[in-house]
């Protein structure tokens, strides 16, 4: 029996090693495929975790200030004449400022090219505000940054003032709509042209960082989701600067502003809606600023740590493994159909993803879930396909519901019926209940896999009669099943009582089992049921 076992084990081992190697593949090309299973958290982020508007609130910690592109009465854009509205609106911050009714800091959510003439007005009140402290931020345009290289780029853009004028230098307003949810990222890589990148760190992470005294940025890139507020509580907070037409000075508010430690930030909104989120990018900067000042309370964040993800990916997939396995081994009811196994693994697993899910968010975080899903069911599959194949090697317990399994030529099959199966059909367990039979025009519907059918069918067994005809082992289903149940013999898994035409029908390598010739022993039948009484 050792040297029996020995190679199965190892043959065993082998199909393991090579099952934990697709494993592994497999989980690193979907894993390549970040907008697959990155639609996985946003889903499940948008169904169950995200915050309601009304929790977004920018109480009296910012004002929007509304810039638009028109002068009132014009609906033409004149570049120039924004411009020089934008340094009137400054210059109106820096002479409120002057009487104390100081606000904390400037955000002006758009960005500069270098168009020297039509910048000059705006240099000149920038320099007002910055000698008299205010601290002002602005966005860069990132808008090509994936396709130039940054010295390029940059070149186009109103580097003075990014260097000079600006608080953060370059930084960013780049947000992501995915599935219904908005997100940014800490800092934006650019290409340099002679290698390595630019980082551009995002707005909001660098103005709250200021206005909290923070001194050091995020330790690694990582993704924020953004809360969204409702238009009718951010419209609350906003205010207009107008110009009417010709009018090169001066400008008014809509009604009179407290800047008093406030941030005001300062955008197009009409102008400024984004394409298919039909959200204004004013109001998004304004409430991603308000959740890292509230330190990421108003919008629940996915835990980012690559350890954790690691750890859930591995832990996740070897607890799938190992509750198809239990399964499998225990629940000998389903062991011939490893597709209902590996769907119940699949939940119960998901099952305890969800509870450790709930019991993160009860620190105020999120479990990321897509790649933790994604290994779950590359397990399942493989190991569903490692029970297929460990079922094909015939030493599965089984669930031994058939009584009986017989296995013949179909160029016999008139016979068989007559004289094996009805007489089996006919007979009565101690009980008085009838048996079950593996008979494979009864028992393998239309269009059902004939061979993995009549394979399981021979694991869930207890006794196999093979008839052989002088045809039987030259078929090949006729040959896979007698193979099949010798493999379970020898393990003592099934018992078969095979019965021969002749015993010239016996293969060679099958003479030394106790058959029954029926030229010989024409009650051939007697001893089979005489081995059913003591089996069943």
């Amino acid at each position: 029996m050792t040297k029996l076992n020995k190679p199965k084990n190892m043959a065993t081992l082998s199909r393991l090693g090579h099952y934990l190697f697709l494993f592994l593949i497999s989980l690193i090309l979907i894993g390549s495929l970040t907008s697959f299973w990155k639609s996985i958290d946003y889903y499940v982020y948008k169904t169950f975790y995200l915050d309601s508007p009304e929790s977004v609130v920018l109480k009296k910690k910012m004002n929007l200030i509304d810039l638009p592109y028109y002068a009132e009465g014009s609906n033409v854009f004149d570049k120039g004449n924004y411009r020089k509205r934008l340094s009137n609106l400054l210059d109106s911050i820096g002479v409120q400022y002057a009487s104390n009714n100081r606000p904390k800091a400037v955000v002006l959510d758009c960005f500069f090219r270098n168009d020297k003439e039509e910048l000059e007005t705006v240099k000149q009140a920038l320099k007002r505000l910055k000698d008299s402290g205010v601290k002002v931020y602005a966005v860069y345009d990132m808008r090509d940054y994936d396709k130039k290289y940054f010295e390029k780029h940059d070149a186009k853009q109103a580097q003075e003032f990014y260097e000079n004028y600006f608080e953060g230098f370059r930084i960013h307003t780049e947000f992501i709509e995915k599935m219904g949810v908005l997100s940014y990222t800490s800092e934006l890589k650019f290409p340099n042209e002679n290698g390595g990148f630019q980082y551009i760190e995002a707005l909001p992470l660098r103005v709250a960082r200021d206005i909290l005294d923070e001194d050091s940025p995020p330790t690694e890139l990582r993704d924020y989701i953004l809360p969204i507020g409702t238009e009718s509580n951010i419209n609350s907070q906003t205010i207009t600067f107008n110009h009417k037409v010709n009018q090169t000075g001066g400008g008014e508010f809509s009604e009179p502003i407290n800047m008093a430690d406030r941030i005001l930030i300062i955008g197009s909104l009409k102008e400024d809606q984004l394409v298919g989120i039909n959200k204004t990018g004013t109001h998004l900067v304004a409430w991603a600023l308000l959740d890292q000042l509230n330190h990421n309370q108003l919008a629940k964040q996915p835990l980012e740590s690559t350890a954790v993800i690691i750890g859930l990916i591995l832990f996740f997939g070897i607890f799938t493994t190992l509750i198809f396995a239990l399964l499998f081994k225990y629940v000998t009811s389903i062991q011939t159909k490893p597709l209902i196994i590996a769907i119940l693994a699949f939940i119960i697993s998901c099952g305890l993803l969800i509870l450790l899910g709930l019991a993160i968010l009860s620190t105020g975080n999120i479990l990321p879930v897509g790649l933790t899903v994604v290994s779950i069911g590359i397990a399942v599959i493989l190991a569903w396909r490692f029970a297929y194949k460990f079922l094909v090697t015939g030493i599965a317990e089984g669930a031994q519901k058939y009584d009986v399994f017989i296995s013949y030529s179909h160029g016999n099959s008139a016979w068989v019926k007559k004289n094996v199966f009805e007489p089996l059909d006919a007979f009565r367990k101690p009980n008085g209940d009838k048996l079950s039979i593996f008979f494979d025009v009864k028992s393998i519907g239309i269009g059902e896999a004939f061979t993995s059918k009549y394979m399981w069918g021979i694991v869930d067994s207890k006794l196999f009669v093979p008839v052989m005809s002088e045809e039987y082992y030259g078929k090949n289903h006729c040959k896979n099943e007698m193979d099949l149940a010798y493999k379970r013999s020898v393990e003592k898994l099934l018992h078969i009582m095979p019965i021969a035409y002749t015993f010239d029908c016996v293969p060679e390598i099958y003479t030394h089992i106790n058959i029954a010739d029926i030229t010989v022993n024409p009650n051939f039948m007697d001893a089979i049921k005489k081995e059913l009484s003591k089996t069943v």
